[in-house]
């Protein structure tokens, strides 16, 4: 059978009220832009998805409308009835025609081959069942999508994985990292990181280390930290220490490291020389 063409409905706050846990979570850089990075990179990996034959994108915000339409997404206006409002608006403006997936905007790590697969979950038999995907602490939802002809029934917010399998909806299981991290605070923003984010939100973390001043500090020895930037072209980078302070490595350290990469968000060791500089960045196992 053909793999069914979903229209993915992704709400979008107005930039200056969305996800207000995270204001000040990359100091210098406007909230407004990490709120709409985060929604981009959603719309972005959506419509890279196979499975998908539209995106819509429900919102009110004047830039995120304008990014939403640039990626190739549909816009309609928010009914400013809440997140559920918004979820039923886009399902009806999708029609019954269409199966339709609730996705919220706040998935910068997410991958179109997860998206993919966890819609080819969604249960044919039997017949008219809707299906979740749980985030990452297993109490919220990331996904919720309903076969052509099936009502949505969104019951997104506090609790929602419970309220959507009291409704009926059955769970979908997969490894699917990115689609269950969503981004609601700093340590969020840090798991993300560690998957591999959209390249917008990338480029606002890669900036904010860049940007932020090197503090001369003293530290002892065996100072771990955690890979921020990592520039393969240069073989530096910064790392977040574990005081929060941000320290930039040379390509000499990296070189006298024996590795053959880093990783954003991986936990890195520091040896440094009697002047205070790094010489070495290891894995922690390593000696």
């Amino acid at each position: 059978m053909p793999e069914p063409s979903w229209t993915v409905v992704v709400p979008v706050k107005r930039l200056g009220v969305a996800k207000s846990r995270l204001r000040g979570a990359l100091p210098g850089v406007p909230h407004e832009e990490l709120a709409l990075a985060l929604a981009a990179d959603t719309v972005r990996a959506v419509r890279a998805c196979p499975a998908v034959a539209e995106v819509l994108v429900v919102t009110d915000d004047p830039r995120a409308a304008a990014e939403a339409r640039a990626a190739g997404a549909r816009v309609t206006g928010d009914p400013a009835a809440g997140l559920n409002g918004a979820f039923r608006h886009g399902a009806a403006t999708a029609g019954p025609a269409a199966p339709v997936a609730a996705l919220t905007a706040d998935l910068p790590a997410l991958r179109p081959a997860e998206l993919a697969a966890a819609l080819r979950a969604v249960p044919t038999d039997p017949p008219g069942v809707r299906g979740f995907v749980a985030d990452a602490p297993g109490d919220g939802t990331v996904l919720l999508a309903a076969p052509a002809g099936v009502a949505l029934e969104p019951r997104f917010g506090p609790g929602s994985a419970a309220a959507h399998l009291a409704s009926g909806a059955l769970p979908l299981h997969g490894d699917w990292p990115g689609l269950r991290r969503d981004v609601d605070t700093a340590d969020d923003l840090a798991g993300a990181a560690r998957l591999g984010l959209g390249p917008r939100t990338g480029r606002l973390l890669r900036a904010r280390a860049l940007a932020a001043p090197v503090r001369t500090v003293r530290y002892g020895a065996g100072m771990q930290g955690t890979v921020a930037t990592y520039d393969a072209s240069t073989r530096s980078g910064v790392l977040l220490l574990d005081d929060g302070t941000e320290l930039a490595f040379p390509a000499r350290a990296f070189d006298a490291s024996g590795l053959r990469l880093l990783r954003l968000g991986q936990r890195v060791r520091i040896e440094r020389d009697a002047a205070g500089e790094i010489i070495r960045v290891t894995l922690p196992t390593m000696s």
